[in-house]
């Protein structure tokens, strides 16, 4: 099946979401292009600083007390696609601008949706942890893999793969890098200067 590209106001029109979508299936059933608007629209509360508030935002998109989520490397407290909004827009209280740029590819099959998107966001907001806003930018790419209940249509399971381009660590002692409990250090930590003791001089191999 060939791909087509959606402009962000052909994406608007057909599913409420002002994003573009570099690659999207030419052909959907009735019922694939609802779980893509599903999909589409708790992505476009979870990631708006300005309308997610938390849990609540996005609790009439997902599978009360039945849906997963699941990204043990970013988010490993967050259980439920409610509990990552909720530990996103805390992530968003610092990078306050954050934003997904483009939708890079929405694939949907039978109850299925994948996609990967390109984000960015600069430190303007609040401290993130014990570091004071650096004013810096960053940009990356994710991926996320849905499940949408068939009897509902709403987010039964989700998959988060967050490219952190390289070099994960382990010891706090090294690098004192912190993610929502997690030890964490990338190239997205570096652009936004979150990386210590020394961010400028920290180099990935």
């Amino acid at each position: 099946m060939p791909c087509i590209k959606l402009t962000a106001a052909d994406t608007e029109k057909r599913f409420g979401v002002h994003k573009q979508i570099d690659n999207f299936p030419s052909q959907l059933t009735k019922q694939e292009e609802a779980n893509v608007k599903v999909v589409l629209e708790y992505m476009e509360i979870a990631y708006s600083p300005t309308h997610n508030k938390g849990a609540s935002s996005v609790s009439h998109l997902c599978l009360s007390g039945k849906n997963t989520f699941l990204a043990p490397s970013t988010f490993p407290d967050a259980h439920t696609a409610e509990e990552y909004a909720e530990s996103h827009s805390k992530v968003m209280s610092a990078l306050n601008d954050l934003q997904i740029i483009q939708f890079d590819i929405v694939v949907a099959k039978e109850n299925f949706v994948s996609l990967r998107y390109t984000a960015t966001g600069s430190h303007n907001g609040g401290p993130h942890n014990d570091i004071q806003p650096t004013q810096r930018k960053a940009q990356w790419t994710a991926a996320g893999n849905f499940v949408i209940d068939e009897e509902t249509g709403k987010i039964q399971h989700w998959w988060k793969d967050w490219d952190k381009m390289q070099s994960i660590f382990t010891s706090l002692n090294d690098l004192s890098v912190r993610l929502m409990g997690c030890a964490v250090a990338s190239a997205v930590w570096k652009q936004l200067g979150w990386v210590k003791p020394d961010n400028d001089n920290v180099q990935f191999a």
